[in-house]
C-alpha cells in the first residue's frame, strides 16, 4: 500500500504549499483533513482548496480525485504517519 509521501512527494508538497500558513498544523496534516471534507460534502478554506487542486488531489468542482482518494486511504488507514 503506498503512503501519503509515495503518492505526494515533499518536493510537491512544498511547490504546492508556498507560503501559506496554518499555524501549529503539519501541511500533510491540513491537506488530509481537507480531503476528508471533501469526501463528507463539507467545505473548506480556500486556501487549502487551491493547494489541494495544484496537487491533483481534488478537482475543480470539489470532488476526490483518483489521486485524492488514494491519499485519504492512505492517511487514515493507520499505516502512515502524517
Amino acid at each position: 500500500m503506498d503512503t501519503v509521501q509515495d503518492i505526494v512527494t515533499d518536493n510537491q508538497l512544498e511547490a504546492a504549499w508556498g507560503n501559506a500558513d496554518f499555524g501549529r498544523q503539519k501541511p500533510r496534516e491540513v491537506i488530509a483533513k481537507t480531503l476528508l471534507k471533501c469526501a463528507c460534502g463539507y467545505a473548506t478554506g480556500r486556501t487549502a482548496r487551491a493547494i489541494s487542486e495544484d496537487l491533483g488531489l481534488v478537482t475543480a468542482d470539489w470532488q476526490l480525485s483518483q489521486r485524492g482518494k488514494a491519499y485519504l486511504f492512505a492517511a487514515y488507514s493507520g499505516g502512515s504517519s502524517l
